[in-house]
């Protein structure tokens, strides 16, 4: 699956993700230490995620992940995560995610 980087698994998914008081100075983490993970739930930004220019200069954001690198990310839920879809085709989560999110805000017009 090729990943749009669109941020959209990092805010919609229910999901254990690092605990960045507890990264350590080489980027790794204590895997006994039971607060190395937290929850990050649905529709709650993780606090990994952070946004940059694209590198075309067309102004479209790319979903960046701070921890991407480290030693901590090896292993990780975030890491072991996949994508659905045909291997070499573009995600379809982020089409879910934006009609998911169109239909929670047609729900709330409507009350």
């Amino acid at each position: 699956m090729i990943c749009l980087r669109c941020g959209g698994c990092c805010h919609n998914l229910d999901i254990f993700v690092v605990n960045p008081d507890r990264i350590r100075e080489d980027g790794s983490i204590d895997p006994h230490d039971p607060d190395s993970m937290i929850m990050k739930p649905s529709g709650k930004k993780c606090p990994h995620l952070f946004f940059q220019a694209g590198p075309d200069g067309s102004g479209v954001e790319t979903a960046v992940c701070s921890i991407h690198h480290l030693p901590c990310y090896q292993g990780s839920p975030c890491q072991q995560f996949e994508q659905m879809g045909p291997e070499d085709d573009v995600c379809m989560m982020s089409d879910y995610f934006r009609k998911l999110d169109d239909r929670k805000r047609s729900r709330l017009t409507l009350f």
